[in-house]
């Protein structure tokens, strides 16, 4: 159990500038590890890992284990606070007295044992980075001795044992050596302290206004005199092509891209890597710097962190272009977790992504070619010397190979490429000279209009989306996935504020406009999106996020739509032969829609890649009934992708793996291994055993990674990475003995149904691909896990005492015989079911499929839709099945959960 008295009864913290701290709750994500570099009596190292809301710490006598099957002693000492993270300083004579460096930092996961006897880790840091493991030794008698001698043990990976370089001896917080740090520190004893606002940089004793302002003469001074550095370092920019000497612009305008089928081939080509994120240009004046966005507002103030790096340059004059991102821990640009950061005002972990240089001290240069441009701004870059933990960065790129670095991008799960002409000025407005490359769907559109919720959804039931259009907007369809509750409420509370009578849309037939609530179009949002129908609407359309740095007017219809990906459009037609403008083509060839067969049912393969990945093996069998390889596989799930991943996306998983084929050797998997690709996203989830990372999909690109994998199966939480404590949904799962009749399941399926419909819940069917049928209720996530759990409980139970003959709550194989196991643990955290539009792992490749009630009867099997005839029906349907699942979400209320007979 954690506890940091011992930490406390060591210390006098009157004296010591140690932090006194308290132990925190356990915190949801990743879990940070720290370094210190600790010259007391003996120089050594104390490694700490967040645990418990505490750092457990060890002390590291020969710092830490490098090399591959190397052991160094590791000595557990008491556990600190998680403020000590920040501490570095002098420890006065007494306990540790010496100097503290804070020598690596960072974040840590367990890959594999987390309990009182070993720890197996992965550390991923400024300097350390790989797998090791910290084992607890034992006497000869198989006793613990004292229990804190331990060995960290570095273990074999791919990411090498060592720190960049070399051990070197600065800190990662401050760049200070140890000698530096006891000589700016040491004198702080005498000092008068507040241990509750201890700063692990403060200065040796407060400054008064004379001494702060010779201080700041003195940082004016270094600047300039680093300013002057930096100009010796580069060339003179007035002799550059294009170069022209003029003001510092006032209101510079961006560059924009224009969406493109293909990145374009030829040397003469730049590319760079597409960043998820706002669009910034900095103008740098006396100085001073100026964050702007590209629809002109100063954004100085929203990104304090960078503002203060970029004052900081040894610059006087400069105007920069770039994109202000978070990056996950793969360094892949996250447009959600950056408008999380700038909503909690977190932005200290912000990155600017620069990629141009289009003023430098008193000369222009947006007519010089950008090869020139981005030699210099590499060069500048080199001359400024910056700290490591900057938040600026230089943005490299490829030249030529478009066609491969696009592919690229696809496989390392990037949102596209930007290609910019080399031999091109720098324009303030939209043109072919750069051009964008998307891997996925997704575009930018103006807010129109909202609709009612439906049922007890909150906020609003869909926005009402378009595009500009010859300055007329244009309706493109309604989006309602993608919003929390939060957002929901915030949204219809911000919109009611700019109601109007009319429709802006120029479309004078609006689908729901009978309870459609008209806006002034002043709002643009992000959208991810399947397809374009044919009469100019989305396709299963999601909420990404809302862009305040751009303008409506700029949002053009033109533009968002772009041409259709390479092969998009008969993909679509082939998957939705049924639906208006789609297939009659692929039927009339006789193929199964999305199958990749042939009518006479020989599958042809292109290539061994499906949807940007590269697939090893990819006529390797997985099913031998039916001959079906792993490209068929993938191939399969990219086709269906539609239909797949609204249920998918974004949730926790666990996986069954048949590398070998469902006849080899198959294995579940929850958590990221050695063979894991790197790009494929986590999310950390605290457990009992520790904090574990769960791999997760956020498009089709990721599912096909997975099948690379040989994953067959998918099986998700019932909750979202974004609000994992709250489940979204319920799952019912039937499951009939093997000598009871399918009517007495179709009989259970319906009274649970009228069960569930009783207590005002909509249940949606679905055939498992095994033995019976799941019943899916959509829930709003408010209650927890312990009373979603509990409420499925007294739901079944209710079922089982009205037909006791029938089924059994009972998992025991005796008391099941002849009866459905209605299975309500399905709702209790951590627990999964396969998700919709999974393959099952069983022969001929059955499908767990969602299907309508009217299509419950004798003749419907739960393992009868299959990976080859799924596709076809998915083809004529003319309405999903579970057409109405978002608006049918309720709460698990006080008195739902009384009426199904639980005690609150």
């Amino acid at each position: 159990m954690a506890d940091l008295e011992t930490y406390r009864n060591k210390r006098d913290f009157s004296r010591s500038p140690e932090p006194r701290g308290r132990r925190r709750r356990q915190r949801a994500g990743s879990a940070e590890y720290v370094i210190h570099k600790h010259d007391a009596s003996r120089l050594h190292y104390d490694l700490r890992l967040e645990d418990e809301g505490v750092f457990r710490s060890w002390a590291l006598p020969k710092g830490p284990s490098l090399e591959p099957g190397e052991k160094h002693l590791a000595v557990e000492v008491e556990d600190h606070p998680l403020d000590y993270g920040k501490f570095e300083g002098v420890i006065p004579e007494g306990y540790g007295a010496g100097t503290v460096m804070v020598w690596d930092r960072g974040e840590w996961r367990v890959t594999g044992k987390h309990d009182d006897g070993q720890i197996d880790l992965e550390l991923e840091g400024e300097k350390l980075k790989g797998a090791w493991t910290l084992k607890r030794m034992r006497g000869r008698g198989g006793g613990k001795e004292d229990g804190k001698q331990w060995l960290m043990i570095k273990r074999h990976d791919e990411k090498g044992a060592r720190v960049p370089g070399s051990l070197d001896d600065l800190s990662v917080d401050s760049e200070r050596s140890m000698a530096r740090i006891a000589e700016e520190e040491g004198g702080s004893e005498s000092a008068d302290r507040d241990s509750s606002s201890k700063s692990s940089s403060r200065s040796s004793s407060s400054q008064s206004p004379a001494n702060e302002s010779k201080a700041s003469s003195q940082r004016a001074s270094d600047k300039r005199k680093a300013t002057a550095a930096t100009e010796n370092k580069l060339p003179d920019v007035s002799q550059m092509e294009g170069a022209c000497k003029t003001k510092l612009p006032k209101e510079p305008a961006a560059q924009l891209a224009t969406l493109v089928d293909e990145a374009p081939t030829g040397d003469n080509w730049f590319h760079e890597i597409k960043f998820d994120g706002y669009r910034i240009l900095t103008r740098l004046e006396k100085g001073r710097a100026q964050l702007i966005t590209r629809n002109g507002h100063d954004w100085s103030e929203r990104f304090p962190e960078i503002t203060q790096a970029m004052n900081e340059l040894s610059l006087q004059s400069a105007l920069l272009d770039g994109e202000v991102v978070a990056l996950r821990r793969d360094g892949i640009s996250d447009f959600r977790s950056l408008q999380r950061s700038l909503s909690e005002e977190k932005t200290g972990k912000l990155v600017y992504q620069i990629f141009d240089l289009l003023y430098l001290d008193g000369v222009d240069l947006r007519d010089t070619p950008l090869h020139e441009r981005k030699r210099l701004l590499a060069t500048l870059f080199e001359a400024l010397n910056l700290p490591k933990r900057t938040p600026l960065r230089y943005t490299d790129h490829v030249e030529g190979q478009g066609r491969e670095f696009f592919e690229e991008a696809s496989r390392k799960g990037l949102e596209g490429v930007v290609s910019k002409r080399a031999d091109a000025p720098y324009r303030g407005r939209r043109n072919r000279d750069w051009v964008k490359t998307k891997t996925e769907r997704q575009a930018e559109f103006v807010v129109g209009g909202y609709t009612d919720p439906q049922g007890s959804r909150a906020g609003f039931g869909s926005l009402l989306i378009g595009a500009y259009d010859n300055g007329k907007l244009r309706y493109c369809g309604r989006v309602g996935a993608g919003f929390s509750n939060a957002q929901l409420r915030e949204w219809e509370r911000t919109l009611s504020r700019s109601r109007r009578k009319t429709s802006p849309f120029v479309e004078r037939d609006i689908p729901d406009a009978k309870v459609t609530h008209w806006v002034t179009p002043k709002r643009v949002i992000d959208v991810n999106f399947s397809e374009w129908t044919h009469d100019g609407r989305l396709r299963h359309p999601r909420f990404r996020g809302i862009r305040e740095d751009r303008d409506p007017k700029d949002i053009e219809l033109e533009q968002q739509r772009g041409p259709s990906p390479s092969g998009e459009t008969s993909m679509a037609d082939a998957q939705h032969p049924g639906r208006p403008g789609g297939g009659a083509k692929a039927e009339a060839n006789g193929k199964h829609s999305g199958s990749g067969q042939e009518a006479g049912g020989k599958r042809k393969h292109e290539s061994g890649k499906v949807a940007g990945v590269k697939l090893t093996h990819p006529d390797r069998v997985l099913f031998k009934e039916g001959e079906i390889t792993k490209q068929d596989l993938a191939e399969f799930y990219a086709a269906q992708a539609d239909w797949l991943l609204p249920g998918l996306i974004e949730r926790p998983l666990t996986l069954l793996r048949c590398p070998g084929g469902i006849d080899a050797d198959c294995f579940v998997q929850k958590h990221p291994s050695d063979t894991t690709p790197d790009n494929l996203p986590s999310v950390r989830i605290k457990e009992k055993s520790g904090s574990h990372d769960y791999l997760y999909v956020r498009h089709i690109g990721d599912v096909i990674a997975l099948a690379q994998l040989g994953s067959i199966e998918l099986h998700v939480w019932n909750s979202r990475i974004d609000d994992l404590e709250r489940p979204d949904q319920l799952v019912f799962d039937l499951d009939p003995a093997p000598d009871s009749d399918w009517q007495d399941v179709i009989d259970v399926a319906h009274a649970l149904r009228e069960a569930l419909a009783e207590l005002e819940l909509t249940a949606f069917l679905r055939t498992t691909g095994g033995k019976g049928l799941h019943l899916v209720v959509p829930l709003k996530p408010l209650a927890d896990w312990d009373t979603a759990k509990a409420f499925a409980e007294a739901v079944c139970q209710r079922c089982a005492d009205k037909q006791p003959d029938k089924l059994t709550l009972n998992m025991s194989k005796q008391a099941r015989r002849g009866k459905v196991f209605l299975d309500y643990l399905r709702n209790g955290r951590g627990a999964t079911a396969v998700a919709s539009y999974s393959v099952r792992a069983k022969p001929v490749a059955p499908v767990a499929t969602p299907v309508r009630w009217g299509d419950l009867g004798s003749s419907l099997r739960p393992d009868g839709y299959t990976i080859d005839n799924l596709p076809r029906r998915l083809a004529s349907l003319k309405r999903d099945p579970w057409d109405g699942f978002e608006d049918a979400r309720q709460a698990l209320t006080k008195k739902r959960c009384r009426d199904a007979g639980m005690e609150v």
